[in-house]
């Protein structure tokens, strides 16, 4: 990989953003529509203040949650120990109360190879590129690979 290239030359608009009000639903819906397996979440202002992956999703969605288990003082009582199966309605769950809150971001002038090692240190497979604290763009571990292996 070039030492001069940047994360300017690399990184791709942020085609898919959600809101932290976004239902778990839609965002996986959406996420899904656009073949990503991540989206940055901002504001109003357009400043990044999570990010919601697959991995989030599928780790919500897998949840055994019941009734009972979200309120213990149901089950005291054998009369409603009944409810302690029944499922925990997660459709109305915000994409708030599931992103990852640390923004690991960079700016359009970090070298591809900071970048790589960025992505690598914190295990992490998309960074957020911003200009005073507004997402302009995305540099995922994909678009290193692509940059690398146009470098023959």
């Amino acid at each position: 990989m070039s030492e001069n290239r940047t994360v300017g030359e690399l990184m791709s608009p942020p085609g898919i953003c959600l809101r932290a009000d976004t239902s778990v639903r839609e965002a996986g819906k959406r996420l899904a529509e656009g073949r990503v397996t991540g989206a940055p979440v901002v504001d109003e202002e357009g400043r990044a203040v999570g990010v919601v992956s697959q991995q989030d999703l599928v780790r919500h969605e897998s949840g055994t949650s019941s009734v009972g288990a979200e309120g213990q003082f149901y089950t005291d009582v054998d009369d409603y120990r009944d409810l302690a199966s029944v499922p925990v309605d997660r459709s109305a769950t915000t994409v708030a109360e599931i992103m990852t809150r640390e923004i690991v971001s960079v700016d359009r002038t970090t070298t591809a190879r900071e970048a790589a090692a960025l992505l690598r240190s914190r295990r992490i497979h998309r960074l957020l590129v911003t200009e005073a604290g507004v997402l302009v763009g995305v540099v995922t571990s994909l678009d290193l690979l692509a940059a690398l292996e146009g470098d023959d």
